[in-house]
Formats: C-alpha cells, structure tokens, sequence
C-alpha cells in the first residue's frame, strides 16, 4: 500500500481527504502546521506532522490542495524528496513554475498527476468517448461553459493577482476539455465583464485542426447553484447536455436554504464522485504504470490557454497561446 500524504485543508483539501478515506489506511499523514490541519488527520486516523521533513518520512505519494501559487514550491520539495505528486488545478499560476515542477519530477524519476477532474464527470467523460468513436465525425464548434456562485468574502480566489480569477481557477476546465476533444489552439480571444461582485468571462479558441470553441462563464450565479454545459457540433452529428436538464423524479414544496459555502463553490457531485474517481485512477496508475488520463504537458496546455484569456482579456485582442 503506498501512502498518501495530503497538503492543504481548505474546501479541495477536504474533498480529497473525502475520496482518500474509501480505502483505510491509504490517507497516512497531513502536514498540519495548524489546528484545522490536526483536526483533518484526526478525523480520519491520518498522522498530524508539523514539519515537512516528518511529513516526506511518513508517505511515498504527495497530494496538494493549496492555493495556486504555493504548487510549485510544494511539488518541488516532494519531488526531490523523491515521492510521486498529485496536485490540484492548476498546475501553477504561471508557466515558469508549471515547468519547474515538470522538470523536478523527471529529474527525481518521479510521476506527476494533475487533478484537471472535469475529464473524470461522467457526461463529460462519455461525450469524449462518443467523439472518439466517430459519433459526430469531426468536431467542428464546441460550446462549453460553467457558472458558479463567487467565491466567500475573504477567500484568497477574490485575490486575482493569486488565483487568475474566474479564468485560471474555473473555466480552466472547459479550456482544457476543448484541447482534450479538438486539440491543441492557436489562439484565443475573450472579453469580461464585472458587475457587483460578479464576474464573467467568454473566450473564443481557434484550434489548429479548424475548430471554433466557445468558452462561457464565471463567478456570477446565486448562492448555491452551480451550472454546467456542453454543445459539441461535428461534421456528422451534435452531443448536447446541460446540468440544468430535469432530473427524473422531481418534488415540489418548500425550497431548502441553500447550504454555506466555503470559499470555492462546488457542483452536484452526485453518488458517482469525480473527485474520488481522478485520485484513484492516479493511485492505481502509479501501481500498473499505465499512463494518466491527464498528463503534465497536457495541464501546461490548459495553463497556457487561462493564461493567454486573461492577456486577451487585458489587450482586447487575440492572442497566441504560449507553446
């Protein structure tokens, strides 16, 4: 059994601890500079370590959950301290530290996953094998989008110079699923609009192959709902689907509050967990040595595609993406 060492206590942090916890044993240790982090490890049997060097001791697989720009000096350190990395989305806030992460676990033979877990939803996942099959010949105008409730007061995503805002931290899912179904971009154009603490971001992606994506949303839905959708059009067909479809049973009557939220907003996750089901496909991966879902070069491409939207976003003009 290899253990899993868990970094970062906040709404990600939580999840993953979650996920971890559906086999014993396998959550070994959180590194717990403070008493929320204890608590975490308590909770589920997991060793409390205060230092980093008790921590890489205690794991032979790292999992970080913390903010943005703290990834690549996390990853680093447990590259050379020669354990496997996961980390949370995006890889880094910038490309220099995406590739220095990159090049610290090759240098320490060591693999890395990046938790992009839009690939692991269900529809999308299955929309992406229908493509793959052929269902829709060549994927010609795909529309993506995703909106949520904006982040808490006080949560470091409202620091933009941090977390890349709506871009980076959220449609980062969708960019990356438009290069997952149509392949790599050539450049991308996008506008946003702010409003009353709303944000909101559409991108237009012209795709080496000729296909057109447009990318839509942001931080700009009432507290506790989330909305996602995707349209792909092909040569010889379209797949549609949208999380605001009617579930099949429905009840009517009082409408519940809507559940606090702390800091990030998360989707109906549902009985079928992404988040679990992207952990362990990393784990058993680093057992059978089959390669991941998503791999590095593929989380530096999303990265460079937020990065180039927010420049577009900044210049009013298309901009090349980064290779």
């Amino acid at each position: 059994m290899r253990h899993v060492g868990l970094i970062g206590v906040g709404v990600m942090g939580r999840v993953h601890a979650q996920a971890w916890a559906q086999r014993p044993g396998v959550l070994g240790a959180v590194y717990a500079p403070d008493d929320h982090a204890r608590d975490l490890a308590a909770h589920h049997g997991a060793l409390a370590c205060t230092t980093l060097d008790n921590f890489w001791s205690a794991v032979d697989v790292v999992d970080i959950c913390t903010p943005t720009p703290t990834h690549a000096d996390y990853a680093v350190q447990a590259a050379r301290a020669g354990k496997h990395v996961i980390c949370e989305k995006p890889l880094a806030r910038t490309l220099d530290d995406a590739d220095r992460i990159i090049a610290a676990c090759q240098d320490a033979g060591v693999r890395l996953f990046v938790a992009h877990v839009l690939r692991f939803f269900p529809q999308y996942a299955a929309a992406w094998a229908q493509v793959r099959s052929g269902a829709v010949g060549d994927p010609r105008v795909l529309r993506l989008g995703r909106m949520a409730t904006p982040p808490t007061a006080g949560s470091w995503l409202l620091d933009e110079a941090q977390s890349g805002g709506p871009a980076l931290d959220l449609l980062i899912h969708d960019l990356d699923y438009a290069r997952w179904i149509a392949g790599d971009v050539a450049t991308v154009y996008a506008a946003q609009a702010r409003r009353d603490g709303c944000v909101t971001v559409h991108a237009t992606l012209s795709h080496t192959s000729g296909a057109i994506t447009l990318v839509g949303g942001g931080w700009a839905a009432p507290p506790g709902v989330f909305r996602t959708h995707l349209d792909i059009a092909g040569t010889t067909g379209v797949i549609e689907w949208t999380s605001d479809a009617p579930p099949p049973l429905r009840s009517h009557g009082i409408t519940p509050p809507a559940p606090v939220q702390d800091g990030a907003a998360l989707p109906d996750l549902g009985a079928d967990d992404p988040y679990a089901a992207e952990l362990w496909h990393a784990y058993d991966c680093l057992d059978t040595g089959e390669p991941f879902r998503i791999e590095p070069a593929d989380a530096r491409a999303a990265l460079a595609l937020a990065l180039a939207v927010i420049r577009s976003v900044a210049s009013g003009q298309p901009e090349q993406v980064e290779a």
